[in-house]
């Protein structure tokens, strides 16, 4: 289904209307969206009708994990340097 300017527009404004908000909106659009570069094409292509820049757009849209980051994934038991976290020299483990 393809829709205008005109429709795109109303589409959000009817989500807005309704409380959803720019991160829910993007997560409607990708719904049954496949492909990183696709997502990221519809996301910077909706920007405009969500009022927002494309940048702006790609950073809800990555907060949101709703497309991916170039960013490689954090361990949540590694510190930056590699290091286990809380094996600081001074402290005591039990």
């Amino acid at each position: 289904m393809s829709v205008g300017p005109a429709g795109k527009k109303a589409m959000v404004q009817m989500a807005r209307a309704a409380g959803m908000s720019d991160a829910e909106i993007l997560k409607e659009i990708l719904a049954n969206e496949f492909g990183p570069e696709h997502r990221r094409e519809l996301v910077v292509e909706w920007a405009e009708y969500l009022g927002l820049s494309a940048i702006d757009a790609l950073k809800i849209a990555q907060s949101a994990h709703l497309i991916p980051t170039s960013a490689p994934p954090r361990s949540s038991t590694l510190s930056r340097k590699g290091k286990p976290r809380g094996n600081t020299p001074g402290s005591k483990s039990e």
